[in-house]
C-alpha cells in the first residue's frame, strides 16, 4: 500500500507538472494588425491574384543595370558584414539547439602529494607521499520540466531569421539604391547632352547676331544678352559633368569598388521595367516585408524571453553524474573491476531570496515584448504608408508628364519655328532667346519627370518588399 501510494503520487506530481509547463510558458500568437482591405479607394482596387513581388531580373529591363545589380549584391560592403552577422548568429542557434541534451565531459587527472610530518594529517598517516590516478567521464542535464530550454530554443531561432530579415532588408535597400543611382546617371546623361546641343544652338545664334551687328542690323545689346545667355548655359555642363562622376563613384562603392566609369546604357527610356507593378496588390503581402517580417521576429523572442524569465521562478533539478577508474597507484589505475568507481546525484534548487532579480528579470521581459507588439505594429503601418505614398506618386508623376509632353511638344514646335522666322526677318532676337532659354529648361525638366516616375516605380518596389 505504501509503495502505491508513493507511485500515485509521483504520478501526480508529474502530470502536475506538465500542466503547469503549459501554462507558464504560452506559444507566440501573432497580435491583430487590423490591416485594411485596400490603400486608398481612389487609388487601387485589390488583385488576389498577385502573390509576390518579381525579382529584379524580372523587374528591369536594362542587361547592365541587371550586372551592376549582380555585381552590387556580391560585393557590396554592408552585404558582406551582414552575411558574417547572420554567420555567428547561426552558431549560436546550433548551440542552444542542443541545449536538451546532457553536458558530457572527461576528466583525466595524476597527482602526488607529500604530507608534512609534522602536521596533524602526516603524524597520524603511515606515508608521507600520496599518489593519485583518476579517469572519470563525468554528465549533468538540466531536465526541462518547466519549458525553459524550449523557449531559449525559440529566442535563438528568431534571432536568428531575424538576422536574415534584416540582411534581406538590407539587399532590397541596395537593389533600390542602385536602380535609382544607375537612373539618376543615365538622367544626367541626358541633361549633359540636351545643354550641348542648346549651347551648340545658342552659339550659332550668337554668330548670326555678330553678323547683323556689323551691317548695323541691330545693337550691341543683343551681342551682350545672346552672350550672357550663353555663359549661363556653358555653366551648366561642368556641373552636370561633376555630378555624372560623383553619381559613378557612389554606385562604384555600393559595389565595393574604388572610382571607376560605370557602363550603362547611353540614353533614359520609358521602357525601363519588364513587370512594371500594378497597384492594385493586396495589403496582406507587406506581411512579408523584411523589416515587417524582423520585427515580428523580434516580438517572438521577446515571448520567448518572457517564458525563460517566469521558468525561473520554478525548482530546477539536475542530474550529475561521475564514473570511471582511480587508483592510489599508477600499476592500478586500470585494474578492473576494482579500480572502477560511480557516483550519481539529483538536486532540485527552488529559488527564495533573491534580491527581486527574477521577478524584476520578469516584468522587464513583459516590457519588452509589449514594446515589441507596438514595434510590429508600426512597421505594418509604415508599411502601408510607403506602399500608399508610392501609389500616390506614381498617380501624380503620370498627370504631371502629360502637361511636361504638352509643353515639350508646344517648344519642339516653337524652337524649330522661331529660327524659320528669324531667318525671314518675321522675330526679333529677344523671341529667339527667350524660345531657346525655354526650350532648354523645358527639356531639362521632362528628363527630371522621366527620372521621377522611374524612381517612383523603383520605390513602389522597395516599399512592397523587393525580391
Amino acid at each position: 500500500m505504501k509503495n502505491s501510494m508513493i507511485k500515485n503520487i509521483s504520478t501526480g506530481l508529474v502530470l502536475m507538472v506538465l500542466v503547469q509547463s503549459c501554462k507558464i510558458t504560452q506559444d507566440y500568437q501573432r497580435p491583430k494588425l487590423n490591416i485594411p482591405d485596400t490603400y486608398d479607394e481612389a487609388l487601387s482596387e485589390i488583385d488576389s491574384s498577385i502573390i509576390e513581388i518579381p525579382s529584379y531580373k524580372e523587374f528591369f529591363n536594362d542587361d547592365k543595370l541587371i550586372d551592376l545589380l549582380d555585381n552590387v549584391l556580391e560585393n557590396n560592403p554592408d552585404l558582406l558584414i551582414a552575411a558574417e552577422n547572420l554567420l555567428a548568429t547561426e552558431a549560436v542557434l546550433k548551440n542552444v539547439k542542443l541545449n536538451y541534451l546532457p553536458e558530457v565531459n572527461l576528466q583525466i587527472s595524476a597527482g602526488v602529494q607529500r604530507l608534512s610530518k609534522n602536521s596533524m594529517t602526516g603524524s597520524f598517516a603511515g606515508s608521507s607521499i600520496f599518489e593519485e590516478y583518476n579517469l572519470a567521464p563525468s554528465l549533468s542535464w538540466d531536465l526541462d520540466f518547466w519549458g525553459k530550454l524550449k523557449r531559449q530554443r525559440e529566442e535563438a531561432l528568431a534571432n536568428y531569421l531575424g538576422q536574415a530579415e534584416n540582411r534581406r532588408a538590407l539587399r532590397v535597400q541596395l537593389i533600390a539604391q542602385t536602380a535609382q543611382a544607375y537612373y539618376n546617371l543615365l538622367g544626367l546623361d541626358k541633361q549633359l547632352r540636351i545643354t550641348q546641343e542648346v549651347e551648340k544652338s545658342m552659339q550659332e545664334t550668337l554668330n548670326i547676331l555678330q553678323v547683323q551687328y556689323q551691317v548695323g542690323d541691330i545693337s550691341s545689346l543683343a551681342i551682350r544678352q545672346s552672350e550672357a545667355q550663353l555663359a549661363e548655359t556653358r555653366a551648366l555642363i561642368p556641373e552636370i559633368k561633376a555630378s555624372i562622376k560623383a553619381q559613378e563613384n557612389a554606385l562604384q562603392a555600393l559595389a565595393g569598388s574604388y572610382p571607376a566609369i560605370v557602363e550603362r546604357l547611353d540614353s533614359l527610356t520609358k521602357a525601363a521595367f519588364l513587370a512594371p507593378l500594378v497597384t492594385g496588390v493586396p495589403t496582406d503581402i507587406l506581411q512579408n516585408r523584411p523589416d515587417v517580417k524582423q520585427q515580428e521576429l523580434v516580438l517572438q523572442a521577446a515571448n520567448a524571453r518572457v517564458g525563460i524569465t517566469k521558468a525561473d521562478f520554478y525548482p530546477s533539478l539536475k542530474i550529475t553524474a561521475q564514473g570511471g577508474l582511480n587508483a592510489i597507484k599508477a600499476s592500478n589505475w586500470f585494474s578492473i573491476p576494482t579500480s572502477l568507481f560511480g557516483t550519481a546525484t539529483a538536486g532540485l534548487t527552488q529559488p527564495i531570496f533573491n534580491k527581486r532579480s527574477i521577478r524584476s528579470s520578469y516584468e522587464q521581459a513583459l516590457h519588452q515584448r509589449e514594446a515589441a507588439v507596438h514595434e510590429f505594429r508600426k512597421s505594418v503601418i509604415n508599411a502601408v504608408e510607403e506602399v500608399s505614398t508610392a501609389m500616390s506618386n506614381i498617380k501624380r508623376i503620370k498627370e504631371q508628364m502629360i502637361e511636361v509632353n504638352n509643353r515639350k511638344a508646344a517648344l519642339d514646335q516653337a524652337i524649330t519655328d522661331a529660327q524659320i522666322l528669324y531667318k525671314y526677318g518675321e522675330a526679333n532676337y529677344l523671341e529667339v532667346l527667350t524660345i531657346q532659354q525655354s526650350y532648354l529648361q523645358t527639356e531639362l525638366a521632362h528628363t527630371a519627370t522621366m527620372q521621377k516616375e522611374i524612381n517612383a516605380y523603383i520605390a513602389l518596389y522597395k516599399s512592397l518588399g523587393g525580391n
